[in-house]
């Protein structure tokens, strides 16, 4: 009898030390007999990585790796993809518990549907005490199973919404086809609707992922998809990249950005290009109107610290804004961005001889 194919966990975590336990004690339930488990350890500043250490040192299995700087969990996922043999991987946040026939269950899903990318389950919430506080609505999991690949993308981008249907088990050939995880809110999105090019997303309909105390507000996790934010660097800088302020107009543009340089001929890469805007607006459209006016509204802040700016840096913050008004004008051009336009056109010249 062939052997289970083995999953890689790849739990990250960042100053868990009271939490994380409880969320490895969860991998190592699985009924699922092949698995290999990488705890990280984020740059943690409290005890977290002495109980990684605890762990490994009862099962020799388990490998550790420490980070001497907190990245985020953008790195963190990208090197779930990029490191490890096993033919399937789990990325897996420090944060929540998933059920012991969790890998089980999804792992039957996967081989038994070889185009399968990728499959999660359905989820709940719950508190540190235990107590359940809530389950995800039926219609948060993804069931993008169409034969064609773009009328799976849509799928994505139509319906996905809460990160249990993001935590799931990859199959790793076709995480191998995607594009390298950008700084970019949304960035989930837009991995989800472009794994969906390469491959089938399903769900196990049973609550078996449990996510600690829910999701957070939307612009700060914007502020932590940036690399300025994952370095410490403060988001007033005059440096740093300013698409955190327009969170969900930043997400649908960076499907854009992903699919124009996506596995696909050049006419089907522009039909999703030109359906993106569309989708948007249908989900989003008075959250990003709003988004949008709130920009309109501080740009004159931002100007004027341009115009306090040496040349460098005010070219800099020129180009940061110029991207966040040219995806607002895309996404909701009822909001008229002109006169803000003209006057960044006098920094974007040639430097001064």
């Amino acid at each position: 009898m062939p052997s289970l194919p083995t999953v890689d966990v790849n739990l990250f975590v960042y100053n868990g030390a009271a939490t994380v336990g409880q969320a490895i004690e969860s991998v190592l339930a699985q009924s699922w007999p092949n698995l290999s488990l990488t705890l990280t350890d984020d740059g943690s500043t409290d005890g977290t990585l002495q109980v990684l250490q605890q762990y490994a040192a009862r099962r020799p299995g388990i490998c550790i790796r420490h980070n001497r700087h907190n990245g985020g969990a953008i790195p963190n996922f990208q090197r779930a993809f990029w490191f490890g043999e096993a033919d399937f991987v789990m990325p897996k946040s420090g944060d929540d518990v998933i059920a012991p026939d969790f890998v089980e269950r999804v792992m039957a899903v996967l081989l038994g549907h070889p185009n399968c990318a990728m499959c999660h389950a359905a989820g709940l919430i719950f508190r540190h005490e235990g107590n359940i506080v809530g389950r995800y609505p039926p219609e948060h999991c993804l069931d993008a199973t169409d034969t064609e690949p773009q009328a799976r993308a849509l799928h994505v981008m139509q319906r996905y919404t809460s990160s249990p249907s993001f935590w799931g088990i990859y199959r790793r050939d076709a995480a191998d086809l995607l594009s390298p995880i950008r700084y970019r809110a949304g960035w989930d999105h837009v991995l989800l609707a472009e794994l969906a090019l390469y491959g089938e997303i399903r769900h196990v309909p049973d609550c078996l992922y449990w996510r600690r105390d829910g999701g957070k507000p939307v612009l700060t996790l914007a502020r932590a998809a940036t690399e300025q934010g994952c370095r410490g660097v403060p988001l007033d800088d005059e440096l740093a990249e300013q698409r955190w302020r327009t969170p969900l107009i930043t997400t649908a543009w960076a499907h854009l950005e992903m699919f124009a340089a996506t596995r696909l001929a050049r006419d089907e890469r522009l039909a999703l290009m030109r359906a993106v805007p569309d989708v948007y607006r249908q989900r989003w459209l008075g959250l990003m109107l709003r988004e949008a006016e709130a920009l309109r509204t501080y740009l004159p802040t931002l100007l004027d610290q341009m115009e306090r700016s040496d040349r460098t840096a005010a070219q800099w913050q020129a180009r940061s804004i110029g991207g966040c008004i040219l995806a607002a004008q895309t996404m909701v051009p009822e909001v008229d961005f002109s006169p803000a336009l003209l006057e960044l056109a006098a920094f974007t010249g040639e430097p001064d001889q």
